[in-house]
């Protein structure tokens, strides 16, 4: 009996010794979905300091109004201040500290004084939509950037109080009730939709010319109840909302254009950027929009004194005028890199006995890649460019990688494409709300919006907007729950006005 109970004791100390060992395993950079119980970021903290940043949007007595205010986190609710979000989810990444602070911000690690060569970073978000990320230095200071300024937090309490809790879920409520919306349950939705057309008028030594605009839809309990648009691309991002624009510059019969991206706090000279663009501008170079998204653009730029060369290139949001375009490995790893050599190999050279023999170079660019649209998605393409008899052309082809929700967030269809152009077979795009209770539906000439009911489209459109000749959608952003009275709120503030 006694050398049974000994050979017990040993097996279970032998197992317990094992399971040390797994968890003290170190596991970096993985994204973790972390169970509530234990979140990444709890309790009462209070901002107690700060750095503004060259982008902010604040002035320094809006800044100062910041120090002493409450932040919250719990698993019903995150809080800054005034501002919140019910029911977060919490995800974390460990990033490298230099490329993440220089890609996403502007600044280096002494900026913001952080010796380690990797940080921790939680985002925040609720119901799909985003509301702050934020730097974890320990477990009792963290960091976060509001409109370009860095607000630094302590920890006061590990605890929130449930009053505190209830206080914003009543705000919540009590903020609808006002805005003469009803049940808590009721469907609030909102899409903004960034469209370019080609400017057919433009006459200006035979080059083409673009010319965009932003179309916001709102609806309550599936009910259209606005349509408004503006000038340009009027771009939400996770430091507020931003304008995005070409400003084109003809100097000396050379026309350069310069895309400009700004926060709308912020007040940009649009002169000082053509001067700017004129002092690199070498040759004349055009540039259209393919995808804008909260922070990251895609672009073609046209070579106009080299045979009209179209590039592909793809930019962070905040380094659109400086440095080298990102490679496709940036984008979607090592894996996404040998896809896109792979493709090219089968699309263009087996796929085309032209060119499988040929001896024009057609070993593609790790940074010449975009986003396109193709069957209510965004996807990845490559492109080959090359002179063939003296004459310039080039190829795309497909990459079989999916964009990361870091590029595209919210890139999802309810109803199936193939049930859309059954439906619509005029349809050659379409978005569906993360609520599931609309259907936008994109045809030659017009923006259908359709009601979804049981996950079915609804037999006619409860909106219809003319669309220009020519005209794509390069954007397309969704806000749910309280989100689509506040950016209404926004973009009626920037020369919006009703579609008629």
């Amino acid at each position: 009996m006694k050398r049974k109970l000994l050979l017990i004791v040993m097996i279970l100390a032998m197992l317990f010794t094992v399971s040390c060992n797994l968890e003290n395993t170190k596991i970096t950079n993985k994204i973790v979905a972390p169970d509530n119980t234990k979140l990444p970021i709890s309790g009462k903290w209070v901002i107690e300091d700060y750095k503004i940043s060259s982008i902010s949007s604040m002035d320094e007595e809006t800044v100062e109004e910041y120090i002493g205010k409450e932040a919250l986190f719990d698993k019903k609710l995150v809080a800054i201040g005034d501002d919140y979000c019910l029911e977060p989810s919490f995800k974390m990444k460990n990033v490298n500290t230099a490329d993440y602070l220089i890609y996403q911000y502007k600044v280096n690690p002494n900026f913001l004084n952080i010796d380690e060569d990797e940080i921790q970073i939680v985002s925040v978000m609720s119901k799909e939509q985003f509301f702050y990320e934020f730097i974890k230095e320990s477990d009792e200071k963290i960091i976060v950037n509001i409109d370009g300024v860095f607000f630094y937090l302590k920890m006061v309490s590990k605890e929130v109080e449930d009053e505190k809790i209830a206080e914003y879920y009543y705000t919540d409520k009590a903020m609808f009730r006002m805005a003469d919306v009803g049940e808590e349950d009721m469907l609030r939705t909102g899409i903004l939709i960034g469209l370019k057309s080609l400017d057919l008028d433009a006459k200006e030594n035979n080059i083409e010319k673009w010319n965009y605009r932003t179309i916001f839809i709102r609806s309550y309990n599936k009910e259209i109840a606005s349509t408004y648009e503006m000038k340009d691309i009027f771009l939400p991002r996770r430091t507020g909302f931003w304008g995005v624009k070409v400003v084109r510059e003809n100097v000396n019969d050379k026309i350069n254009d310069n895309i400009v991206a700004y926060p709308y706090k912020k007040t940009v000279d649009l002169n000082n950027e053509k001067k700017k663009e004129d002092k690199v501008a070498k040759g004349s170079t055009i540039k259209n929009i393919l995808y804008a998204g909260n922070d990251y653009i895609s672009i073609e730029s046209v070579n106009q004194s080299n045979n009209g060369e179209r590039f592909l290139e793809f930019y962070p949001i905040d380094n659109i005028d400086k440095g080298k375009p990102m490679k496709i490995s940036d984008i979607v790893g090592e894996m996404g890199k040998e896809s896109f050599l792979e493709e090219v190999n089968k699309e263009i050279l087996s796929g085309d006995k032209e060119y499988k023999n040929s001896f024009i170079d057609l070993t593609p660019d790790e940074e010449s890649f975009g986003l396109f649209r193709r069957n209510g998605h965004w996807v990845l393409k490559g492109r080959v460019n090359f002179v063939e008899n003296d004459i310039y052309s080039y190829k795309n082809f497909n990459i079989k990688a999916i964009p990361p929700k870091e590029i595209v967030h919210y890139d999802e269809l309810s109803i199936p494409w193939n049930a859309v152009k059954t439906r619509i077979p005029e349809a050659i795009d379409a978005f569906t709300s993360p609520n599931e209770d609309l259907i936008i539906v994109i045809t030659r000439n017009n923006i259908l919006v359709y009601l979804i009911d049981g996950g079915e489209i609804g037999d006619i459109p409860v909106e219809k907007i003319k669309l220009k000749s020519t005209e794509k959608v390069i954007m397309a952003e969704w806000a749910v729950g309280r989100y689509p009275l506040l950016w209404e709120e926004e973009f009626l503030k920037h020369e919006a006005t009703p579609i008629k």
